[in-house]
């Protein structure tokens, strides 16, 4: 259980750091920058055996509930790509900042998992 934890800790970490400076463009980097590199940190501490579950916890259900929030927030289905990765619509904006929150849901959730089985 540790070496999945430490690998995907790093995985998770390295993931959340590049999706923090991809966030630099955003019209919003103030608020999305903090959220990714939250995950990053959370990650970092899962690579080095040292997660607060209660903090898991919390970070769990902010950031799933925040994500469905903006995915019903959407008035339409419109994908994540048309011609490249900038932003085309509002609706595919609102789409991949659900699935960003919901991929620190996942690690959140998944790091929990493997504190618990410790």
């Amino acid at each position: 259980m540790r070496k999945a934890q430490n690998v995907l800790g790093g995985l998770f970490g390295i993931i959340f750091l590049l999706f923090s400076y991809w966030q630099l463009n955003d019209p919003d980097p103030v608020l999305w920058v903090p959220v990714y590199l939250t995950a990053a940190y959370t990650s970092f501490q899962a690579l080095r055996n040292s997660t607060n579950p209660e903090l898991l916890i919390v970070l769990l259900c902010l950031s799933f509930f925040a994500g469905l929030q903006l995915w019903v927030e959407m008035t339409a289905w419109e994908g994540f790509l048309t011609d490249g990765l900038s932003m085309k619509t509002h609706n595919q904006e609102l789409a991949r900042e659900a699935v960003g929150l919901w991929i620190a849901s996942a690690s959140f959730a998944l790091f929990y998992i493997l504190e618990k089985k410790k």
